[in-house]
């Protein structure tokens, strides 16, 4: 008898265990859906000229920067303040910080700038390269000390999507895609068939 009740308590800490890496997993995915949305947008504003259609720049280049918005106000507020205590190298959230702050002074700069204005497409070009830099470094190295982090991520998960949500409106954008950029909760895994 003892033996069986030992394999369940085993069992149960490996579901328990997939569970916590899979919504764990869904909540780095969401980020790093944001990450490859923004940087198809810079590639993709590279294929356009601003002089010869100013209406389609200036389009992206506003939905790219508003998505950006979204995505740090959402790490700053949630993400961040949980990461912090749970990482080895604090100081990639303070760096990150700082490129956040950064990253929205270029937003605002490229805003009071119209298409034709020589300096709208190399201060976006500029916030491509500094962007991607920040991603790059988030994605190998901050987030890859989160593999063991005692984090609530569940709890996590349902702030990030609801502020999302909230956030989308707040900068009209469609709901759409807030909900086609927030994957679903995980489900617990039942028996041994896992994620």
């Amino acid at each position: 008898m003892p033996l069986r009740s030992t394999q369940t308590r085993t069992t149960g800490r490996q579901t328990a265990r997939r569970s916590v890496a899979s919504l764990r997993e869904s909540v780095l995915d969401m980020l790093k859906d944001d990450h490859k949305r923004v940087k198809k947008a810079f590639r993709d504003f590279e294929k356009i000229d601003p002089h010869e259609d100013p209406e389609r720049a200036a389009e992206l280049v506003e939905q790219t920067c508003s998505e950006l918005e979204v995505h740090a106000q959402l790490e700053e507020e949630i993400f961040y303040p949980a990461v912090r205590e749970n990482i080895s190298e604090a100081d990639l959230v303070t760096e990150a910080e700082v490129e956040h702050k950064s990253a929205k002074q270029l937003i605002a700069d490229i805003r009071s700038l119209s298409p034709e204005d020589e300096k709208y497409a190399a201060s976006f070009t500029v916030l491509g390269e500094y962007v991607k830099h920040h991603i790059r470094e988030e994605e190998q190295e901050m987030f890859k000390q989160l593999e063991r982090a005692k984090i609530d991520w569940s709890g996590m998960l349902e702030s990030l999507q609801q502020r999302r949500q909230a956030l989308m409106v707040e900068h009209g954008m469609e709901a759409d895609a807030a909900e086609a950029s927030a994957p679903a909760r995980p489900r617990a895994p039942a028996g041994r068939s896992g994620r």
